[in-house]
């Protein structure tokens, strides 16, 4: 009925989009390669300045925390098997110091990064890219891990007849 046609045309519409992205990467070339890679690693980037600018953010407001409960941990009576309560204060003094230098970070890192937009051709020509890159990437690394292994265990290549 009307469901089967609704999900056979949905399913024919993302089979031609991931299509579209093979033929980008195909008849692009290295250009069209080197470019979704620039956008991907440019989205990445974009999305590590983020998370990097709020845990800036959350380690001076930790630090500043840790700080003010130390001094007041600090100023209390000693408990027996409480170690290292006389370095309290020096590390509440080093945890502020820290908190005001990760605030002049942030200070500096105002505003948010602009990022590339995807288009879904875009999305599915970069899965194509990072596929084949992949499995470059993943035979090399195989090969090396493989090269590390024989030699961490004395292995040369060499038969010892």
């Amino acid at each position: 009925g009307e469901v089967a046609e609704a999900t056979t045309g949905a399913v024919q519409e993302r089979m031609d989009t991931a299509k579209g992205g093979k033929q980008m990467v195909d008849e692009g070339g290295q250009p069209a390669r080197a470019a979704l890679l620039a956008k991907g690693d440019a989205k990445d980037a974009v999305g590590t300045d983020k998370e990097a600018n709020r845990l800036i953010s959350l380690g001076a407001e930790r630090l500043e925390t840790a700080a003010k409960k130390l001094r007041e941990a600090a100023g209390m009576p000693d408990v027996e098997g409480i170690q290292g309560k006389e370095k309290f204060a020096l590390w509440a003094d080093s945890y502020e110091k820290r908190a005001a230098a990760y605030k002049q970070a942030g200070a500096l890192l105002t505003g948010e990064l602009e990022g590339p937009v995807f288009s879904e051709v875009e999305t599915d020509a970069l899965r194509v890219v990072l596929a084949q890159e992949g499995y470059d990437w993943a035979y090399k690394k195989g090969a090396a891990a493989a090269d590390a292994a024989a030699r961490s265990v004395g292995y040369t290549g060499e038969s010892a007849a």
